[in-house]
């Protein structure tokens, strides 16, 4: 009989480790909550309460590029603008103007070589800007032209090409800044940004007129000009002689690869991770509306994971 007892008891204390080892193991699903101002006003910071935060929180504000309905948007459909700023100056004859003009290709392979610049397909669309005739380096707006036509989902390179070939007179420079693509999307209150001239950026590639000077008859980018955002523009210098004498001169400023349709997820902000703790939080508003707030809760462990997702409301004045 004791024998028996015995084997029961143990049986009892096995039972209860196994179950404390699954509660152990056991991932508690999210159960956090936030108090805050239903009403709050642009510029004022509004303050979050979090109860029982969970081991990783994440914020989406609700205003636009934070909304959580749209973090996994990564190609969207809208009317797809081109702008940038151009200036020229010091040409004289007929270099005095026309020695920049805008192409695209949907074959250039991306290289950066002067071979593949030629041999690549390129699709002139000068027409459709308005190209610098000012002559005194004033950056003039290229305008906002619709170029949705070009959005086909494949890779598209645009091209600033420089060309000057008239030895008789001086050729012009110019000045290129704050490249634009962006998308109209409906139910947006502003264009989803595709491209600019940080990212992705350009490739200048040399083809006539080569020179070791380091900023002579290229495209070069001049952090010493330009406005504050960018703090810097693209600057081609042409008007340089080559053992003394002007040389016919072709240089093109070409984007790295653009996807016509392909636009940024929405973020959300993290808010915490699994070993910081979490009590309160902030956020401004800077337009108003009313905005649904997102908030991803996840308790992660090496056994699994848990996320809850919950919808508020705040209404900014």
């Amino acid at each position: 009989m004791k024998k028996i007892k015995f084997i029961l008891t143990s049986l009892f204390v096995i039972a209860l480790v196994f179950q404390s080892c699954e509660d152990l193991e056991e991932v508690e699903t999210p159960d956090f909550s936030i108090n805050y101002n239903l009403k709050a006003k642009v510029g004022e910071p509004v303050e979050f309460t979090v109860e029982n935060s969970p081991n990783f929180l994440y914020f989406y504000a609700g205003d636009f590029g934070h909304q959580y309905k749209y973090k996994d948007r990564t190609n969207a459909e809208g009317v797809v603008n081109m702008s940038f700023l151009n200036s020229q100056k010091w040409g004289t004859g007929t270099n005095k103007e026309g020695n920049l003009t805008v192409w695209y290709s949907k074959d250039y392979d991306g290289s950066g070589e002067a071979a593949s610049v030629n041999n690549a397909t390129w699709v002139e669309i000068t027409d459709r800007f308005n190209i610098s005739k000012l002559y005194d380096f004033t950056l003039q707006e290229s305008g906002v032209v619709d170029i949705t036509d070009l959005a086909d989902g494949n890779t598209i390179y645009f091209g600033f090409k420089y060309f000057a070939d008239d030895l008789s007179g001086r050729p012009s420079e110019w000045y290129l800044d704050d490249l634009n693509i962006e998308m109209d999307v409906a139910d947006t209150p502003a264009p989803l940004k595709i491209a600019n001239e940080i990212n992705p950026g350009f490739l200048p590639v040399d083809l006539q007129g080569i020179d070791s000077n380091w900023n002579a008859n290229k495209w070069y980018f001049d952090t010493g000009k330009g406005g504050p955002e960018f703090k810097g523009l693209w600057r081609m210098r042409g008007q340089v002689k080559i053992a003394g004498s002007w040389v016919v001169n072709e240089d093109w400023l070409i984007t790295k690869p653009i996807n016509l349709t392909k636009v940024n997820p929405d973020k959300g902000e993290a808010l915490k991770t699994y070993s910081e703790k979490l009590k309160t939080f902030s956020y401004t508003y800077t337009e108003p509306g009313t905005y649904t707030i997102t908030l991803v809760g996840n308790n992660t462990t090496i056994y699994g994971d848990k996320e809850t997702v919950k919808e508020f409301t705040i209404e900014v004045e």
